[in-house]
């Protein structure tokens, strides 16, 4: 029997209301699978991370006087230099923590398989710690310009800078794939990963401005900035990655590429077209500095197979762009005599020069 106000809801009304219920039923519903899926098949780094920052979240709720020395204050950062690292890994927001800890094993599912374990661990290492030392300074310039207390001793932590990094990496990587959102939202928002890097950014600045810009707003967006060209710019111009020839028919040898000069990966075309010239005048000069202003990808080819340790230290040695030191002297040596002994052993099957380098021209 109805209850009298049930009696008394209209009969229309009363089966919207049930739909509604209806849909956020299935929408929690889907959501629980998806971030079942998701945990499932994530990698074991990214499930270390989000769960040193899960652990970080709970000490801070414990003990609370810990995010002096493991949050981000520039006021306390000399002598305790190590919170431009740790501010990365340590949450205080459980808004936060849920976007950084699923952010993390999506992105991570995906780009870990590509890289390696010691890349996606280097590039996580590398970027945070150039986003901390880089927020440090942007704080510790507008304490000293405005002499506003605000900036020395504001407080801010959160993986954030490390997250939009990724997103950007995953750009770079697969930037036509749908990000899978759950049911109804996926089907109303068509996201795909190229747009990951632009709505973080903007929803983040939106965030920091709707909630007055506070000092720990202010230091995520600056974390989240910073974050995003200290990806791109490791990315874009630093990175090495070795392609087996081999693999795929195209020949025997390696290829050892430094970074992605392509032109659809420059920085401005993370951006809307119409600011695409603004940001080119602001980035140009770290693109003049990196590649004396154009382009530039190297390419090193060395007849070589994956399974050969020896090659590989060859390769290894003629990767780096510095002086040779006598230890790499040494080892090239033995590579090279070590991959002639097995190309004079192949010689009757096949033809082909003991070593070759090659370089691409730098393009206009």
């Amino acid at each position: 029997m109805a209850s009298p106000q049930e009696a008394r809801v209209p009969g229309p009304r009363r089966e919207r209301v049930d739909r509604a219920v209806a849909e956020i039923d299935r929408f929690i519903a889907n959501l629980k699978s998806e971030l079942g899926v998701l945990v499932q098949t994530s990698t074991p780094t990214t499930k270390a991370i989000a769960t040193l920052l899960c652990f970080s979240y709970v000490v801070n709720l414990i003990l609370p006087g810990f995010a002096s020395f493991l949050a981000l204050v520039p006021e306390k950062t000399i002598p305790c230099v190590w919170n431009v690292f740790t501010s990365g890994f340590y949450e205080m927001n459980i808004v936060g923590l849920v976007v950084d800890a699923v952010g993390v094993m999506y992105l991570g599912r995906l780009l870990e398989p590509i890289w390696g374990t010691t890349e996606f661990v280097n590039f996580v290492v590398i970027v945070q710690s150039c986003v901390g030392v880089a927020a440090f300074v942007t704080m510790y310039v507008l304490y000293v310009v405005t002499q506003s207390q605000f900036y020395i001793f504001a407080k801010f932590s959160g993986f954030h800078g490390v997250l939009v990094a990724l997103t950007v990496a995953l750009r770079q990587q697969l930037p036509e794939e749908r990000v899978p959102l759950p049911a109804p939202l996926g089907g109303l928002v068509k996201l795909r990963n190229k747009h990951l890097p632009g709505a973080y950014c903007a929803g983040t600045a939106a965030l920091s401005l709707a909630n007055g810009a506070k000092h720990h707003h202010i230091g995520l967006w600056l974390f989240v900035v910073y974050g995003a060209y200290v990806g791109w710019v490791y990315l874009r111009y630093f990175q090495r990655t070795v392609e087996d020839l081999s693999r795929g028919g195209g020949g025997v040898g390696a290829r050892v590429r430094v970074g992605d000069d392509r032109e659809e990966f420059e920085f401005a075309a993370q951006f809307p077209s119409w600011c695409q010239g603004g940001v080119r005048a602001l980035t140009n000069p770290c693109h003049a500095a990196f590649c004396g202003g154009t382009g530039r990808e190297v390419r090193q080819e060395i007849p070589t197979t994956a399974a050969d340790p020896d090659a590989r230290a060859l390769l290894a040695a003629e990767a780096g762009t510095g002086a040779a030191t006598d230890e790499d002297e040494r080892r090239r040596a033995r590579g090279a005599k070590l991959l002639e002994e097995k190309m004079g052993r192949n010689k009757g099957t096949s033809e082909g020069p003991p070593a070759t380098t090659s370089r691409q021209e730098p393009y206009e």
